[in-house]
């Protein structure tokens, strides 16, 4: 160890409590000369600082003492600075006057240094142990042309809260964190934030010390020196935080994030101050024991080294099966957005999310905590196929099983499951072209599975594939969220008032589309035939200011409210109108119809496609091409006891849909495609095996277990899946099973192509979910895994015997 390379730390500190208390006991085992510089006070808003002065910062008279610390820091650095005069400096400016910026306090203890050293920053709120000085200060003694280091840290955010990204706030390698410098006398500080240490030139100018040969974060992080950064663990930080830097709101939404209770999130959903893509996770996820912590009196304890590494964890092992491209997020507001944002709450409430991540298309991704999300570029469909690689070049980096779009778009190779909504392109014969079009036919050609929301757009799936499906297309029904339930008077009265709607009223939705499978025009030429249409007023969703020409003469004399309204608006909408009407010839599932229902709308629509799917006998249907028929079933509909019969009904039909179901049997697929490989047949039996049992005892045991099933009668049906979750390295298993049905094979003279003996990796619990229906039990060889014993409870799998039960 070199004893000629002293560290000198500085920390500037104003109200330090309780981490102050920290870093003497720390610096007081470091095998090598040291000494502590610490510069106390209120550094007023220039130079460095001055930024926050924008943003409403200021020094107010509740932060500060006459220009001291108000919390014991004064206090505590006198009587530390007197026990150890030869140890600890600390800095002052007269009471009650303020330091000129945060510049003139580091460069305070320069003046006291004149020796060659390591001059190391160590804020008040970051915590180093001990191994990790003596290590970095073995690192620069062992390299004598390093000039600074860099280093990643742990940020927490909540006492148990980290942010778990990098390349973000508060995690920029350019300039996060440089905390240590080879310091030679006559360096100056030129810059705080960030720290800028200058070397003076022999030509008169200075050269950024740091900017010469720095350890780079790849290096120290290699060698454990990764530190922790408790910075927004206490309100007192918040409400500095707000007064000082101007961050306005900065307490009560920390709070809000403390309060959390599905993680990851998005740190910008609670910091306001925070614009990127950074991510917060719970410390323990990451294998993170945090060095400061509450004790149950909410007093804060440091836990030794020893404790640290009594209490080390392993981080959660986060390789997600299932890969989401979030591309729609990024093209579109409309309704398939709301379905895949409900499908990611589903699964963050079952647990799902656990097993998936989101990719981000440039942070249009919507922000639910529990999701992870990858951030990756725009989709750009004058480059499909460059955008194909790179999904494949993401799913290999992530090791994902499969993949699933929310808009059609594929990788190269990873197995893919499609979701399609609709056919309407294929049944109208339009827009054949369209690159979203043909990308949907790409996917579907490509796809492993297939699923749709309904099962007349399955059929179209089928009917339309140019090829024949590998297996049936699954249907995963839409459902609608909470939003749409009946409203209370008050809200429609509300509702009518804000937008001047003052007569009874029908419901269009997209009520400016022309398209013929829409079918808008049967309603307008069946309104105009309505003898008392100046009687009502119409409520029309739409993106254009105005009908087109050829429906506007219809609605003369009437009020039409052209709106756009946001889900809540538009339930209220439904909850007063007469009746939904909806003629539209071709749906993928007919989403408005079912958000009707479940307000209590009545629904007039056409007997078509998938809309007997959704609205069942709860609806009044039209034939779409005539008119006469709509406008008696405007009458009707009006009728007590047909529209209470409808509305009865159609609430009750709405409450059969809903989206757990859907994001079960859609997570189920995603499922099965991750266990495509396991050679499944009509009787499944797992084998369990004690993988610690010397060799010659495996070999018996799995010659006596696959003897048994390569001998048995109906063995062409049958195969035995072999745990291997916690099979050690060392041990070659394809190798070794390969090796037991050949020696089988020749004891028995067997012939046999495909022995049914495959090996079973370690499975999540939803890939467990699809797997256990499939398994006739299992047969135990031996002790085995505390993981797979607890999935055998759960699954309530039956035990089998080799020499009774496979006898059938």
């Amino acid at each position: 160890m070199s004893s000629d390379l002293p560290i000198h730390f500085f920390t500037i500190v104003l109200n330090g409590e309780p981490f102050i208390r920290y870093h003497l006991n720390i610096f007081q085992q470091l095998p090598f000369t040291w000494h502590w510089h610490i510069v106390e006070g209120v550094a007023d808003l220039k130079h460095d600082t001055a930024w926050s002065v924008q943003l409403g910062g200021q020094v107010t008279s509740d932060i500060h003492q006459q220009g001291r610390s108000l919390d014991g820091t004064s206090e505590y650095l006198d009587e530390v600075a007197a026990q150890h005069p030869d140890r600890i400096t600390v800095y002052r400016k007269p009471l009650g006057e303020f330091w000129d910026g945060k510049r003139e306090m580091v460069n305070a203890p320069l003046v006291n240094i004149q020796e060659e050293c390591l001059l190391w920053q160590v804020d008040v709120d970051e915590l180093w142990t001990v191994e990790q000085l003596v290590t970095a200060h073995q690192m620069f003694a062992t390299h004598p042309e390093k000039t600074a280091a860099f280093y990643w840290c742990w940020y927490f955010v909540g006492a148990d809260l980290i942010i778990s990204t990098r390349n973000c706030y508060a995690q920029n390698p350019e300039q996060d964190w440089l905390r240590t410098w080879r310091y030679r006398p006559g360096y100056v500080w030129a810059a705080h934030e960030p720290p800028q240490l200058a070397e003076p030139l022999p030509d008169g100018t200075w050269r950024d010390v740091a900017g010469v040969n720095p350890f780079r974060h790849a290096e120290t992080e290699a060698n454990g020196l990764i530190f922790q950064h408790f910075a927004y663990v206490l309100p007192a930080q918040l409400q500095f935080k707000e007064r000082y830097y101007g961050y306005a709101g900065a307490l009560s939404q920390w709070q809000t994030l403390q309060h959390e209770t599905h993680f990851p999130v998005r740190l910008r959903r609670y910091f306001s101050w925070v614009h990127d893509l950074t991510m917060v996770d719970r410390a323990a996820t990451k294998g993170v024991v945090p060095i400061a912590h509450p004790d149950p009196t909410g007093a804060w304890q440091f836990r030794s080294s020893d404790a640290l590494h009594a209490e080390v964890k392993t981080p959660s092992s986060f390789t997600p099966l299932v890969a989401i491209d979030g591309v729609f997020f990024q093209l579109y507001k409309t309704g398939i957005a709301r379905v895949w944002r409900s499908l990611l709450e589903e699964w963050v409430a079952n647990g799902f999310a656990n097993n998936l991540v989101v990719l981000d298309r440039a942070g249009t991704a919507p922000e639910i905590p529990g999701i992870h999300y990858y951030p990756i570029q725009p989709y750009n469909a004058k480059d499909s196929e460059g955008d194909r690689q790179m999904l494949q070049r993401v799913c290999d980096t992530l090791g994902v099983e499969v993949f699933i779009s929310t808009y059609f778009t594929t990788p190269l190779s990873t197995p893919s499951v499609v979701l399609v909504y609709d056919m309407i392109p294929e049944v109208m014969g339009e827009g054949q072209t369209h690159p979203i079009v043909q990308a949907k036919q790409r996917a579907i050609a490509q796809a492993t599975r297939h699923l749709a929301i309904s099962q007349n757009t399955a059929e179209d799936v089928v009917r339309f594939s140019p090829q024949p499906l590998a297996s049936p297309v699954e249907v995963a029904y839409c459902a609608v969220s909470k939003t749409f339930r009946p409203a209370g008077e008050a809200a429609i009265a509300q509702f009518r008032r804000k937008y001047g709607v003052n007569k009874p009223y029908f419901v269009v939705i997209g009520a400016d589309n022309p398209s013929v499978y829409k079918n808008n025009q049967l309603f307008f030429q069946a309104f105009a035939n309505l003898a008392s249409k100046t009687g009502f007023d119409l409520v029309c969703t739409a993106f254009e200011p105005q009908l087109p020409d050829g429906w506007r003469a219809s609605t003369t004399g009437v009020t039409v409210h052209l709106l756009r309204l946001t889900d809540a608006e538009l339930a209220v909408a439904y909850s007063g109108a007469i009746a939904l009407v909806y003629p539209s010839k071709y749906e993928g599932f007919g989403m408005p119809i079912l958000e009707a229902m479940a307000c209590g709308c009545p629904v007039i629509t056409c007997p078509n496609s998938s809309i007997p799917e959704v609205a069942g006998e709860a609806a009044l249907y039209v034939d779409d091409t005539d008119a006469d028929a709509l406008a008696e079933a405007l009458c009707d509909v009006q009728k007590p006891k047909i529209r209470h019969a409808l509305i009865e009904s159609g609430l009750q039909r709405s409450h059969l849909f809903s989206w757990a179901t859907m994001a079960t049997i859609v997570q189920s697929v995603l499922m099965e495609v991750t266990l495509r490989d396991l050679p499944l047949r009509d009787t499944n039996i797992l084998v369990l095996v004690d993988w610690q049992q010397p060799e010659d005892v495996l070999y018996e045991q799995l010659g006596e277990a696959i003897a048994a099933l390569l001998t048995h009668p109906n063995q062409e049906t049958m195969t035995f899946l072999i745990d291997i979750s916690d099979l050690p390295e060392a041990i070659d298993v394809d190798f070794l099973l390969a090796d037991v049905v050949v020696a089988i094979a020749m004891q028995y003279d067997l012939d046999i192509e495909e022995p049914g003996v495959a090996p079973l990796p370690y499975l999540t619990a939803p890939q467990w979910q699809v797997l256990t229906p499939r398994l006739s039990g299992f047969i135990q060889l031996g002790k085995v895994s505390s993981a797979i014993a607890t999935q055998i409870e759960q699954s309530q799998l039956r035990q089998l015997a080799l020499t009774q039960d496979l006898r059938y």
